[in-house]
């Protein structure tokens, strides 16, 4: 990349050395016996010009040329490596206009000068104050078109050099990038290198003011100040002193001129900036979770074709949340979220997690009793109630088992206190069923008891099935025991059982009842059970 930026950097100096060349030829009036003079002593001016620029180019570049050229040799290139890379080759451009503006130019035109003056005492060069003053007015009017030439090669450049980057960069790009503060853009000038990759944003409003200043209002300006400095120092008359009214003319006309375009380039930045403002406010909207809006378009230009593509990623957005939603219907939302998401291993994988089994007290007795209709309404309020307590502590509702729940916690998604989240999911469900029998009760209906039943053990936790429908589940002894001990409840006569593995993991936050050694159907060993009262802090 480096050499082919020297080559932009030799073809714009090319035109911008013609053009400054004609000007200065025809600007300062010189003699031939003058012109040779310059050319003799003038000669180190742009070498120490090129100089300047030649080590400014390659501190540019030589961070992107380095990354690429780790990745071309077959070693390893982090993404932070490479994003850094690809930030300063976005970088780059706004970089290449600010040299060849602010240091570029000063760095021909300061030896120029000191060599015209050496000229002046040594050689007899005869180079009036005027016409330095022209010297340094064509700065701006040279600078610009080769800054403009540059900018735009650079440009085409950089985007050849993303394109590489970017599957080097991969994700590491949609993290945040920092915006340059004007001490970090000047270090980025002088090529000193940043502790983070910063980019150094510039608006359309900005770009559109430089276009105006370097096109219209400095072109004008340094032509118009021009012939009325060589008119007045040449001393050439008009008829009817018709020169003494051509500087008010000329600032007539830079005023006319800068009005123009100073209304051309407002109206036309705000009209993007309106656009713009449009959409990054919806935008925002769907940041925070609201999918309801759209982009409606504006303009008829490419925010045109920007809006449909915004629209159609909403739409697809919207989908997939319908999808997440109704899929969460069926399943629990934490494992819909995580099957979307990809995080569930298809072959399976050993995991500890906490099993809980829910039961009805009399649930047999109760059906019998209560009409099919009234029932379900029953359950789809008294599942509303458990399903919100085992989800308030991160668990996981694996599926209903008629008048019960299984939930899980640990799985899907990995927590580190799982045994202690599932005996608060379980005393939150006494306190939402305490509340849910009140309203029974208001209503002349019977409260209802459960049983809770809760086992900490390895499982395989994974998708279950056949290729055309697949479950998650989790497989093991701990499931079975913990189904188990909920049944022990009747037994006990107790709301919430544990066993010696989940009890061993709460720590002192809660208030343990007595241990009780009891025989499980389906175990050769008994087992330890222990009831939970409370926490400490209720």
């Amino acid at each position: 990349m480096e050499r082919a930026a020297i080559r932009i950097y030799w073809y714009a100096s090319f035109l911008a050395v013609i053009e400054a060349f004609l000007l200065f030829i025809l600007g300062l009036d010189l003699r031939s016996e003058q012109v040779k003079t310059i050319c003799l002593f003038g000669f180190p001016a742009p070498i120490i010009m090129y100089l300047c620029d030649r080590w400014l180019i390659t501190r540019h570049v030589r961070p992107i040329d380095a990354v690429y050229m780790v990745h071309q040799l077959g070693r390893g290139v982090t993404a932070h490596q490479a994003r850094s890379a690809y930030v300063q080759a976005l970088n780059l451009p706004i970089l290449t206009l600010l040299r060849v503006l602010t240091i570029h130019a000063p760095a021909v035109l300061l030896p120029a000068t000191a060599l015209g003056i050496v000229a002046n005492h040594v050689a007899d060069l005869g180079l009036a104050w005027w016409q330095f003053l022209i010297i340094w007015s064509l700065w701006p009017i040279t600078a610009a078109p080769h800054a403009i030439v540059e900018y735009f090669l650079i440009e085409r450049l950089v985007l050849r050099t993303l394109d590489r980057l970017g599957p080097l960069v991969g994700e590491a790009i949609m993290e945040p990038i920092p915006h340059a503060s004007p001490a970090t853009v000047l270090r980025l000038l002088l090529g000193m290198p940043t502790a983070t990759p910063q980019i150094i944003r510039t608006s359309t409003g900005t770009q559109l003011a430089w276009l105006f200043f370097f096109v219209s209002l400095m072109p004008m300006c340094v032509l118009g100040g021009s012939i009325y400095l060589k008119m007045t120092a040449l001393g050439l008359e008009a008829p009817g002193g018709a020169r003494h009214s051509l500087g008010p003319w000329i600032v007539y006309l830079i005023v006319l001129n800068t009005g123009v375009s100073v209304a051309i380039v407002t109206l036309m930045s705000q009209r993007i900036h309106e656009a713009m403002h449009a959409l990054l406010h919806t935008m925002q909207q769907i940041l925070q979770g609201d999918l309801s809006g759209h982009w409606s378009p504006r303009t008829t230009d490419e925010f045109l074709d920007l809006g449909v593509g915004f629209n159609t990623m909403l739409l697809g957005l919207r989908e997939r949340e319908a999808v997440k939603d109704t899929f969460g219907r069926f399943v629990s939302r934490g494992v819909a979220e995580a099957v979307l998401e990809g995080r569930i291993p298809l072959h399976g994988e050993l995991r500890e997690v906490t099993v809980l089994f829910q039961d009805i007290r009399g649930f047999t007795s109760l059906s019998e009793k209560t009409p099919p209709e009234a029932l379900l309404w029953m359950l789809n309020e008294f599942f509303t109630e458990m399903v919100a307590a085992v989800e308030a502590h991160g668990g996981v509702v694996k599926q209903f088992t008629g008048d019960g729940v299984m939930a899980l916690f640990g799985a899907p998604g990995i927590q580190a206190e799982h045994p202690a989240l599932a005996v608060r999911a379980a005393l939150n469900m006494l306190t939402r069923l305490e509340a849910f029998n009140t309203r029974r009760q208001a209503r002349g209906e019977v409260p209802l008891r459960i049983g809770v039943g809760i086992h900490t053990g390895e499982v395989v936790a994974g998708c279950v099935g056949p290729d055309t429908r697949l479950e998650y589940s989790v497989v093991g002894d701990a499931v079975n025991l913990a189904s188990r001990v909920q049944d022990l409840t009747k037994e006990m006569g107790v709301m919430i059982l544990v066993t010696d593995a989940t009890a061993a993991r709460l720590g002192p936050a809660f208030v343990l009842g007595t241990r009780t050694v009891l025989a499980v159907r389906g175990k050769a060993q008994p087992v330890g059970v222990v009831e939970v009262l409370a926490t400490v802090s209720s």
